[in-house]
Parts: C-alpha cells; structure tokens; sequence
C-alpha cells in the first residue's frame, strides 16, 4: 500500500520515459532466513544497481501477472528464480519451500537512480521516486534444476483481514479516465497535469483527487485515501 511519488507519475506520462528499473527484495527471516536483494540488470558501469545506498545483486529473477486487478480475485503473481548452484533448491528444502517469506517489488525509472550507478554521475537522483508493492509467498509451484517459481498472494489474503481485490493507493485513482468505474463523462477540464482546457485531446486525468474535485467527481475517486492512517 504505497503512494505513488508525484515525479514518478509525471515521468509515466512522458512521451519519451527512461527504462523502469525492477528491484526484488526477499525476506525470509521470518522462516529462518535471510534477506536478498536482486535485480535482473546491471548499471551502465557493469556493477550491481544501487538503490537508497543499497546494492542489488544482479541475479535471473522474473515476475509475472502484477496487473492491478479491479474487479474480481486478487492478483496472484508468479516470481520466477534462477536455481544457479541448486541455491534456491537447498533454501527450499531448508525453510518449508519458503512460504511465508516476503517479497518486496520495487520499480524505478533509471533517471531516479543514486548516482553511484553513473559514469558521470546523476543529478536527477532521487530516493523517494519508488512505487512499492508486498506480497507473501503462498506456494512453490515448481522446482528444477534451472529455476524455481513461486506463487504469491498479498499479505491480506493470509492474516484473514478483509480489503478490496486490487493493489491499495493512497493517493492515486487506478481507473481508467472516463470508464464506468470513473463515472466521468462531461466535457473537457484539464491535463494530466490539472492544468484547465477545453481541449478535448487534451483532456486527462491526474489521477489525484484534484483530478476528481476538478470535475465534481469526488465520489468516485478509485483511491483510498484512508490508508495513510494505517501503519506500514
């Protein structure tokens, strides 16, 4: 449950936008492990990807079906690994197949990067442009000698507690400008960044609750607002 960072929702409205970084964090400590961190690429340098001072190791690691999801079952992502060494196969044998462990999946635009990551280094730097997401892994659901899959679920879905089936924003709608969902269907007001026309080709949507008050549209604003209140 995590807010979208204002820079990192302008850059996905670029018409040109640098390459989305993945970063994965697992954390096993709660099974008797301990906490990895990977990233299937290396920086511009050859080195592992530095991340608010924190080194990702360059590893084959892939996720699969993290579309947000607003109707219906929540997702259930796969996250994909590489079994280099038979690595995963001694961690899985060790720690119960790794349920419960948490995966933490990270995207950065690689303009945001530490500059550590640069030749040159990077003035656009910026630790707070992450968009974080949790999940809790809920099943092995294959093992070879290659590499090892995992099914994940939210952590909502294992501690019993009761929330909407699509990834919790607290800030930013998910619905598609002027879908049924939006309920919006009036004339031109603003651009994607709240800024007034009556230019229908012009006409998006911020996807903030400003968005919604530009338009009346407060009702159905598809953020939820009453998250930040809610420890992390």
């Amino acid at each position: 449950m995590q807010d979208i960072p204002q820079e990192t929702h302008h850059e996905t409205t670029r018409l040109t936008q640098s390459a989305q970084v993945v970063l994965w964090e697992i954390d096993l400590t709660e099974v008797g492990g301990e906490r990895y961190f990977f990233c299937n690429e290396q920086n511009e340098k050859g080195e592992p990807v530095t991340w608010q001072g924190r080194q990702y190791q360059a590893y084959p690691i892939q996720g699969t079906g993290f579309e947000l999801n607003g109707k219906g079952s929540a997702a259930r992502p796969t996250l994909t690994v590489s079994n280099l060494h038979g690595m995963v196969t001694g961690m899985a044998e060790d720690l119960q197949s790794l349920v419960g462990g948490t995966v933490v999946r990270r995207k950065v635009y690689a303009r945001f990067l530490d500059a550590v990551n640069f030749v040159n280094g990077n003035s656009d730097a910026d630790p707070e442009q992450e968009v974080i997401s949790r999940w809790r892994i809920e099943q092995c659901s294959e093992l070879s000698a290659v590499s090892a899959s995992f099914v994940l679920s939210t952590p909502t879905e294992t501690d019993g507690a009761v929330f909407p089936g699509r990834i919790m924003l607290a800030n930013t709608c998910t619905w598609t400008y002027r879908s049924d969902e939006c309920g919006y269907h009036g004339p031109a007001v603003a651009d994607e960044y709240d800024q007034p026309t009556s230019d229908i080709t012009k006409d998006k949507c911020s996807k903030c609750l400003s968005g919604c008050k530009f338009r009346n549209n407060v009702g159905n604003f598809g953020g939820f607002l009453s998250i930040n209140k809610l420890s992390q």
